[in-house]
């Protein structure tokens, strides 16, 4: 009972991230066929931008600012490893798809028209 409340919880709050977060919003949008092909342009300006943001927030937190500044840092920082992965990863999907589709069309045989 205590691990179905669990997981049932889990999944609420993936479901709530996913949802109201932009960020997830953008990578799950980067992750369909269209819009992988600009996977790694858009990482590669988002990830050194938050890493900006984190590090602004950190020194913030160095010169003594409110403790509520370890939040906002935790959101860049987790941004920024978001960003970073999706850099990596989308020209590594969007190698396997174009691939697996060349695959497929390959297997499908000479059409009628050609025989």
């Amino acid at each position: 009972m205590v691990f179905r409340l669990s997981f049932a919880l889990t999944r609420m709050v993936i479901a709530a991230f996913q949802l109201w977060m932009p960020t997830n919003q953008l990578v799950r949008w980067i992750y369909t066929d269209r819009g992988l092909k600009w996977g790694a342009p858009i990482a590669v300006v988002l990830a050194p931008a938050y890493f900006q943001l984190g590090h602004l927030f950190q020194e913030r937190i160095e010169t003594g600012g409110s403790g509520w500044w370890w939040l906002a840092l935790a959101w860049a920082v987790i941004n920024c490893l978001k960003f970073v992965s999706v850099a990596v990863r989308a020209p590594l999907m969007w190698a396997y798809r174009a691939a697996r589709r060349a695959i497929r069309r390959g297997a499908a045989g000479p059409t009628r028209a050609a025989v």
